[in-house]
């Protein structure tokens, strides 16, 4: 009835390119900015909405995570426009 076709196998990249892996972890370089826009807005709502006991600690980890973002912002040199 259907047939059975496979479809092409093609690669993101250059055959001559090496593919470039995530030195820290393979899950950062596959998790979706929308999946660490959920985490965040997660962790917000129980820092400001949770129970009373782990508030604090939410809150902490996030000023924390903020800290940490922004000091690896400041340190990374800024992307070089190439279209220009």
């Amino acid at each position: 009835m259907f047939s059975k076709k496979k479809a092409k196998v093609t690669e993101l990249t250059a055959p001559g390119q090496e593919k470039k892996g995530c030195c820290i972890s393979k899950m950062c370089c596959t998790a979706r900015p929308q999946t660490k826009e959920a985490i965040m807005g997660g962790l917000t709502f129980l820092g400001m909405f949770g129970p009373k006991k782990i508030r604090p600690h939410i809150q902490h980890l996030l000023a924390v995570i903020a800290i940490a973002t922004f000091v690896i912002k400041a340190i990374r040199p800024g992307r070089k426009d190439e279209t220009a």
